[in-house]
């Protein structure tokens, strides 16, 4: 249970530095008893089938790197989703690479800008292996593929 407040009060606090930053309608936040979850549009950061975050995208991976080092103490994951359509091309053998190096690539982005500490941060592929949407339509695909960062709380930090 107090885990959960925890959780709660750093999601309003992120949803309030989310709003400061101008970003509201880009992330999504949730929490529960573990973490506070932020859900971010694949398709904001990586074009189609890539897995090097878009340059348009920098501003608002740079907001969210903000957010991040007020929880410098926390541990933080950062997963890579996608859709289920199969994808081939000679660099991703698979979707779950693409999710990997999509991962990756935010991970790397934010220690690079931020002086957040490389061994609380941790980066993982989920390939097509967790839909948040159904992936028989476009629209369920385009949620299916994003990236969410999970902060955990102190509860769940050790």
């Amino acid at each position: 249970e107090e885990a959960l407040k925890e959780s709660e009060k750093m999601a309003e606090e992120i949803s309030k530095q989310a709003e400061q930053s101008g970003i509201q309608n880009q992330v999504e936040v949730d929490f529960n008893g573990q973490y506070v979850l932020l859900t971010l549009n694949g398709a904001l950061l990586f074009d189609s089938g890539k897995s090097e975050i878009r340059e348009d995208a920098y501003p608002l991976v740079d907001k969210i790197g903000a957010i991040l080092t007020n929880y410098r103490s926390n541990i933080i994951e950062i997963e890579g989703h996608t859709d289920n359509v199969p994808i081939s091309n000679a660099k991703y053998e698979n979707n779950d690479v693409l999710s990997a190096y999509r991962a990756f690539a935010v991970k790397d982005y934010v220690l690079e800008h931020t002086a957040l500490e490389a061994g609380k941060i941790y980066a993982a592929g989920c390939g097509e292996y967790n839909p948040v949407a159904d992936n028989s339509t476009p629209e369920g695909r385009a949620r299916n593929r994003r990236v969410e960062i999970k902060i955990y709380n102190s509860y769940n930090s050790n």
